[in-house]
């Protein structure tokens, strides 16, 4: 059974979130995990254009002076989002504009107190392969950053997700902490289509070839064809960006499958820089159903709960899951409109109409990643005990 450190959202006088937030990572000890100038990578995530309940920069500054006083060096890690689609969704696809998307939520070096680093490069194909043995996939392909990183905190903004169910330790690990490539194969179900109609064809201008990385798509007579014994899936060339009538169209994975994909990258992830080499942190803040990689912010769905810490990406994802499920919803949420108001309720499973939220904790555990049993042990700064006796 696993140890999972509970911070509520309660704040008073001499013990606000940051406050707790300090204990929950002097419950941890990492002063026995970092050793002086060790390299220590921050992974998060910095929204998208238009979303506004994002992870505050301020939690990751607490995060970043803590490593500081344990004498590491921080440094606050990312790597390109997908860039299928133009426009908002495009921003992200290279470090250049995930870099300025970051800004504008609140993520700079001046904010965080250190640097930011885009693991895998402006295009999201710095990388290298690593073979594991997975449920679906035999490697995975993992950013040439991660390379000089001694010890990962993994700094999670849990949330609903239509795919995966919700977004917590483990997903921030299995789509966000992979090269492009592997964000692709979660995604596309392994074939590329040309699809044409009597209103949209192909103008043979044949960007897709020039931009494909490991050359598998050539022109035959003025059409583009791809070579899936080559393709990475990284989506480029069938991006708005590079197909302008979007005529390429990728076949999507279902929920379920892209869900034990991502499993699978996360085992890569945790294999290659060992187990013993991260610590994770849940925020159980602005629970919105949907994830903070699309455009917008919902209504949360259930009122805030607080802050969790573990040395187990599945335990601490069980436990935020837990306190999500256990709490009654908000009115006027998607809580609400799918009938998951109810403490009790399986709040993500009623949103989205599918049990993925379930089914990558299974997975995880049967990979052997963490356990889904779990204690939890609440802290409560001294502040807080006294005014609950007062109370």
């Amino acid at each position: 059974m696993s140890r999972v450190f509970f911070a509520d959202i309660r704040s008073g006088f001499g013990y606000n979130l940051l406050d707790k937030l300090e204990l929950l990572m002097n419950k941890l000890e990492l002063e026995k995990k970092i050793d002086k100038g060790d390299v220590v990578g921050i992974k998060t995530h910095f929204g998208s254009l238009g979303t506004t309940r994002h992870l505050r920069p301020m939690y990751i500054r607490a995060i970043v002076d803590k490593v500081k006083e344990l004498g590491g060096k921080p440094v606050v890690v990312e790597t390109c989002g997908h860039g299928y689609g133009g426009g908002v969704w495009g921003i992200r696809a290279t470090a250049t504009g995930y870099l300025d998307v970051a800004a504008r939520n609140g993520f700079t070096p001046q904010s965080l107190g250190a640097n930011i680093l885009i693991l895998d490069g402006q295009w999201g194909l710095d990388f290298f392969t690593f073979e594991i043995k997975g449920n679906r996939l035999s490697k995975v392909y993992l950013p040439n950053g991660l390379r000089g990183i001694d010890f990962m905190i993994v700094a999670s903004h849990f949330k609903g997700h239509d795919m995966a169910g919700f977004g917590g330790a483990l997903k921030n690990l299995g789509v966000g902490l992979v090269a492009k490539p592997s964000k692709g194969l979660v995604h596309i179900d392994g074939k590329i289509k040309l699809e044409e109609s009597e209103d949209v064809k192909c103008t043979g201008c044949a960007r897709c070839a020039e931009v494909c990385p490991v050359k598998a798509v050539t022109m035959v007579n003025g059409k583009p064809v791809i070579d899936f014994e080559k393709c990475i899936f990284c989506g480029f060339c069938y991006s708005r960006l590079i197909c302008e009538p979007r005529v390429l169209r990728p076949k999507w994975t279902s929920s379920e499958e892209g869900t034990i994909r991502f499993v699978d990258n996360v085992f890569g992830v945790i294999s290659y820089l060992g187990k013993d080499n991260f610590a994770y942190i849940n925020f159980v803040i602005d629970v919105t159903p949907y994830c903070d990689c699309a455009p917008f912010s919902d209504q949360i769905i259930v009122p805030d709960q607080g802050i969790l810490a573990s040395f187990d990406p599945v335990a601490v994802d069980k436990a935020s899951y837990d306190l999500v499920n256990q709490a009654p919803g908000i009115p006027g949420s998607a809580a609400e409109e799918k009938d998951a108001m109810k403490p009790g309720v399986d709040k993500f499973s009623k949103i989205f109409g599918h049990n993925s939220a379930v089914l990558q904790l299974e997975v995880a555990e049967k990979l052997g990643l963490g356990s889904r049993e779990y204690a939890l042990e609440w802290v409560i700064p001294e502040a807080q005990k006294e005014n609950m006796k007062k109370t």
